[in-house]
């Protein structure tokens, strides 16, 4: 298996991997159209898939901070047919290790996972499952920090925020978290600095609690 940058929107790789991440993602999740593509002509907003051979069997988006050390894992899939076979689990350590040999070093890998506490029953669950599978590759719940994602097709949508540490005595603070928040917001979603959900700063803790 090999991890593979896609830049060609020609390509069948790019077509393979868009077609996983529309599978993957719930649509009110998604960037819209236009903003991806831009975003993909950017140097430090990249595409990747995870290829056997020339077959895509995963995929990954990942936003890389140009002023912050942290690594934003934006979307993340494995092909429906392929999952629970381990696929999942070694595109993320790939993910990790790809992140730990840019020239900035950054510490922290951040990413959104849906939250399990709140929506029906399945989401709740489904929330679960997936909070435990990055635990189990060593990621943490930012349990004292509440977080919404931006939606641009429907309401702010509420998610868990995690972490994975990359430089082994980094130290994650509120400001850390607060400077990649807006960044993020700014340069992937788009929004202005005023945007209403970034209050949820206004709420952040003096220390950050990672379970």
């Amino acid at each position: 298996m090999r991890l593979v940058r896609v830049t060609d929107r020609n390509s069948r790789a790019y077509a393979d991997a868009i077609a996983i991440l529309h599978e993957a993602i719930a649509s009110e999740a998604q960037l819209p159209e236009p903003r991806f593509h831009d975003l993909l002509a950017r140097w430090n907003y990249q595409l990747f898939a995870y290829v056997l051979e020339e077959d895509v069997q995963g995929v990954a988006l990942v936003y890389f901070s140009d002023a912050l050390r942290f690594v934003w894992l934006d979307y993340f899939a494995i092909r429906s047919d392929l999952r629970s076979h381990g696929l999942g689990s070694k595109l993320f350590r790939e993910i990790v290790r790809f992140a730990e040999k840019q020239n900035a070093e950054p510490e922290w890998l951040l990413f959104e996972v849906d939250d399990d506490y709140a929506g029906d029953a399945e989401r709740e669950a489904d929330g679960k499952r997936r909070i435990a599978f990055y635990r189990r590759l060593g990621a943490r719940v930012l349990e004292n920090v509440s977080y919404k994602f931006p939606s641009a097709f429907t309401s702010p949508i509420r998610m868990r925020l995690m972490t994975c540490q990359i430089h082994p005595n980094a130290k994650l603070t509120p400001d850390d978290l607060k400077g990649a928040v807006r960044e993020v917001f700014l340069n992937i979603h788009g929004r202005g600095s005023d945007d209403e959900l970034l209050r949820f700063e206004e709420s952040l803790p003096d220390r950050l609690q990672m379970e």
